[in-house]
């Protein structure tokens, strides 16, 4: 991160001082001047030797400030180029982990069985809630968690005014099997079981939004910062996805953003990923409703214990001591 501080100098002009003024050489005076400009020329050099080509896949919760970001950045930055796409949290792992891809976005924690790769490297980057959304046209404002298991996966209900809501057909979208945010639901709202319904076939968040907002009486599930007016999103049992109702326990349906890498040792990688969490751009990934990571008191990003599964109660307890979810606690194992 590059900085400049510019300090105010106030000149006092005194007359009958200015027989007490010291001499300064000239050639002083000179070297003075010429360490300036290298400073100035020094903080130019330093954007210019960001530079280079990297792409980062994956997620496709996080790809609205995935995205938001790389431009920032390549504006800051001309000499470096950050390809940006989605595809799903298992796709970002796996290319990633395969050399695809120089950044694998998550929201799912990267389960060493399944990628034992010593050298796969967690940054996590801010947290996303995710939220059940609906066509307009349905009228129900909040469902419990038991409404939801008995939309997507037993079959119970079938048609929304089952429900106290409209006489129209529930239809269920259903992410496939590639989705980070499919896994979450799966795991925090339905206990695990399977889902039923319309599956798509590519993870697309802006296509599940679409796909929501265009059929009667579909509901479906996104990251929050994915919702627009075409939709609306319901509370989970009364509660809506803030910070202290995560922070509290009481809204479950979230995820930490993961991006990770084989190790940082690139430029251009580590410069991104300070740039993810950097003040401004933590700004930026509230503005989008995601919650900044400096909120849910986590250790230093990067830290290699907070990657290491064997640590979780440990860090529950000591770091996180006022949270009853945390990354932690919740186990992201999956």
């Amino acid at each position: 991160m590059i900085s400049t501080t510019f300090a105010q100098k106030n000149r006092h002009h005194d007359k009958n001082q200015h027989h007490n003024r010291k001499y300064v050489p000239p050639f002083v005076v000179t070297l003075l001047f010429t360490l300036l400009l290298t400073g100035c020329a020094g903080t130019a050099q330093q954007a210019q030797t960001i530079s280079g080509h990297i792409k980062v896949s994956g997620s496709t919760a996080l790809l609205p400030l995935v995205t938001a970001a790389s431009q920032a950045f390549e504006k800051q930055y001309p000499q470096a180029k950050i390809d940006v796409s989605g595809g799903g949290s298992l796709v970002g792992l796996q290319a990633v982990t395969t050399g695809k891809t120089n950044i694998g976005d998550s929201d799912i924690y990267a389960d060493p069985a399944a990628f034992p790769d010593p050298n796969l490297t967690d940054h996590i980057v801010c947290v996303t809630p995710f939220v059940m959304i609906v066509n307009r046209d349905v009228t129900i404002n909040s469902l419990t968690r038991q409404n939801i298991i008995d939309i997507f996966s037993t079959g119970k209900y079938n048609n929304w005014d089952e429900l106290q809501g409209s006489n129209i057909p529930i239809n269920p979208i259903v992410r496939p099997n590639s989705s980070g945010t499919r896994v979450t639901f799966r795991k925090y709202i339905l206990n695990g079981l399977d889902e039923k319904g319309t599956k798509l076939q590519v993870d697309d968040t802006q296509k599940v939004v679409n796909l929501v907002a265009t059929t009667p009486g579909a509901i479906g599930y996104v990251a929050l910062s994915a919702v627009t007016s075409a939709v609306k999103y319901v509370a989970i049992d009364g509660q809506e996805p803030t910070l202290e109702n995560i922070g509290a326990g009481r809204y479950n349906f979230w995820s930490y953003e993961h991006m990770y890498t084989l190790g940082d040792n690139d430029p251009l990688i580590h410069a991104f990923l300070d740039y993810m969490t950097a003040t401004a751009m933590q700004a930026t990934a509230q503005q989008l409703h995601y919650i900044p990571i400096g909120a849910m008191e986590l250790p230093t990003v990067g830290d290699a214990s907070t990657t290491n599964p064997s640590n979780h109660a440990t860090l529950a307890s000591i770091l996180l001591p006022a949270r009853q979810e945390s990354e932690d606690r919740r186990n992201e194992s999956y």
